[in-house]
């Protein structure tokens, strides 16, 4: 059950807009899913893959986040995917500041999608949401904010240079399952 009505195709185009005047020199990598899902998967920022097949998540990290969702039992066409920050940024870490210009824009998209869970992948993710906290002390804990749940994981490009991530991020993934059939009033707010 949907926490509020899904809005029409047009206001995520009005966030396209709006992004796309507020970084007129970038190439924005938008967002790409199911616009009516349940889940939300926010990754850090696009990267070589992504930006040559202009996807928010491309090449080996997509095969290995299609390969979660199945051993999760998630129907890839029912989810959407997004970035936190829409543009490659030239192979440096985007400052605490471009991360805080990029989260409005993500916050509005979220809106727009209206899901039920909202999965972080990674740490620039994480803080894109808002949560300031290292994620490491809180991957695969829910977290109640407001009109979702939001789960922190590990991005999957982390999990192809280590199998120790890997497996948290597959029982993180079982993880999302289980909270996606929880009935939204008995969930716990942390």
């Amino acid at each position: 059950m949907k926490t509020h009505p899904i809005k029409s195709p047009e206001d995520l185009t009005r966030v396209h807009k709006a992004l796309k005047k507020k970084f007129q020199n970038k190439k924005l990598i938008f967002g790409d899913g199911h616009l009516g899902a349940d889940i939300v998967f926010v990754s850090e920022m696009p990267g070589p893959d992504e930006q040559k097949e202009a996807k928010p998540l491309a090449g080996l990290s997509a095969k290995l986040f299609n390969q979660l969702l199945r051993s999760a039992g998630i129907n890839k066409n029912k989810v959407y995917v997004t970035n936190v920050v829409k543009y490659f940024p030239d192979g440096k870490m985007p400052t605490p500041k471009e991360i805080k210009s990029h989260s409005f824009f993500l916050k509005e998209e979220l809106k727009t999608i209206g899901p039920k869970v909202v999965v972080t992948l990674g740490n620039i993710a994480l803080n894109g949401v808002g949560m300031r906290q290292p994620l490491d002390n809180v991957h695969g804990r829910s977290f109640n904010l407001g009109s979702y749940e939001l789960l922190p994981t590990y991005h999957p490009g982390s999990a192809l240079k280590d199998a120790q991530i890997k497996n948290i991020l597959e029982t993180d993934f079982k993880k999302l399952k289980d909270l996606l059939a929880k009935p939204k009033e008995i969930e716990e707010t942390y």
